[in-house]
């Protein structure tokens, strides 16, 4: 059993600030498929707020990447706002050196079919650095598929000290993480 605000991914321990419901679920669909940037800089106070221990001044940002098509479809990758917002508030540094080549959006690929769909699927900007601790910052965890190809991906890149940490955590399930009714309400 883990202390509240963890959660696990494979074995890598994950900081959760929240469980995916409620008002936290209200602002995440609303962040992610409404368009309301502005709600990241909240969600990461209330995540700094929740999480065991928060990124240092010396300690570097890496948002979890989004697809082209989900950035040409959004206009933004929510994770890289909330990774700018925690860097705002903490004094930390991102950097934007992660990158997703294809794979299908998370959100229409149930259970175990999640791995796969994401697997060889992240990269690391050759000679990539960091100071301090590396977090890995996403707004919301399932599976922890995403989680675990990512902190692969920079620990294959020589990176080390990775803390995951997210908004929510979503308990695992054979729906989507967000009904398309929820989804088209966002948007609204």
């Amino acid at each position: 059993m883990f202390p509240d605000g963890i959660r696990m991914a494979g074995n890598t321990q994950v900081f959760t600030g929240f469980h995916h419901s409620g008002v936290v679920r209200e602002m995440i669909l609303r962040f992610k498929f409404g368009g309301e940037r502005h709600l990241a800089r909240e969600l990461a106070r209330l995540s700094l707020d929740a999480w065991p221990k928060i990124p240092d001044a010396d300690d570097t940002l890496f948002p979890v990447p989004a697809s082209r098509a989900r950035m040409r479809e959004r206009g933004y990758n929510q994770a890289a706002l909330l990774a700018s917002a925690v860097a705002r508030e903490t004094g930390s540094t991102v950097k934007k050196t992660l990158f997703r080549s294809g794979g299908e959006s998370q959100i229409k690929v149930r259970g175990a079919d999640r791995t796969e769909n994401i697997r060889g699927k992240f990269s690391v900007l050759k000679g990539t650095e960091h100071t301090g601790r590396a977090w890995l910052i996403d707004d919301v965890m399932t599976t922890g598929s995403t989680i675990i190809e990512v902190v692969s991906a920079l620990s294959n890149a020589g990176l080390r000290h990775i803390q995951p940490a997210v908004v929510c955590f979503r308990e695992i399930s054979e729906e989507s993480i967000i009904p398309c009714e929820e989804v088209e309400y966002a948007k609204g």
